[in-house]
């Protein structure tokens, strides 16, 4: 099976997560630095230690502790079938379906209508590996392998292009004037400058590539930008 790689904005939705094991936990941790408008757990259990904390430091997540019931899924947008019963998933997947609602099951992945790949994330970089279920382990190692090779450098790169991107589309320039600029900077040492914390070659770098008119704010974009390594 191949399944459409699709990034998702989460932001305003209502997530709901059934079972709140480790698996569950998982998800939930997941989820929350994309900032849904509410995440619901629901689980017979009692929270354990780990999901209680979260529990008392996020208003945003409800915990329901008693069975599922389909209408758990009313206003839900996505959806985790996280149980150790597969009966119990099997309708949590069932009552999704009749929704319209994306689900995932963890112990089904093909039943699903989408798999969580391998990640990693710096800043606004978000790099996945999926072998559509394959191997998941063969996506953990690459996944390791990608993490030494894109280090913490790249969360403050992607805020000094960021910023950069911003100012530059407002002077007005051509499409093919930007672009060529975008890929000087993408392709540039830059990476490398940050890691070192070479703020003087990461200035000059910048008021090589960059439209004179930008000069005065190299300064600021590179306080922020170093800030964060």
């Amino acid at each position: 099976m191949r399944y459409y790689p699709l990034l998702l904005d989460l932001t305003g939705m209502h997530c709901l997560v059934v079972g709140g094991g480790e698996v569950g936990l998982r998800k939930i941790e997941g989820l929350l630095p994309c900032r849904p408008a509410r995440i619901t757990v629901v689980d017979p259990a009692p929270a354990g230690a780990e999901l209680a904390a979260l529990l008392a430091s996020h208003s945003d997540i409800t915990y329901e502790q008693r069975p599922f019931a389909e209408s758990d899924m009313d206003g839900v947008r996505l959806a985790f079938a996280c149980t150790s019963s597969r009966s119990v998933n099997e309708r949590v997947g069932l009552a999704a379906r009749e929704r319209g609602v994306l689900c995932n099951m963890t112990d089904a992945p093909e039943e699903g209508d989408f798999v969580l790949p391998a990640s990693i994330t710096r800043g606004d970089l978000t790099i996945s590996v999926s072998t559509a279920g394959s191997s998941p382990a063969l996506a953990r190692v690459i996944r390791r392998d990608l993490e030494d090779r894109y280090g913490p450098e790249y969360e403050a790169l992607t805020r000094l292009l960021a910023g950069i991107r911003s100012d530059l589309l407002a002077l007005g320039h051509g499409s093919d004037e930007n672009r060529k600029i975008f890929r000087d900077l993408a392709g540039s040492a830059l990476p490398e400058l940050i890691r070192n914390n070479d703020r003087d070659a990461c200035l000059e770098l910048l008021r090589t590539v960059l439209p004179t008119a930008l000069h005065p704010r190299i300064g600021e974009w590179c306080d922020d930008c170093f800030q964060t390594v």
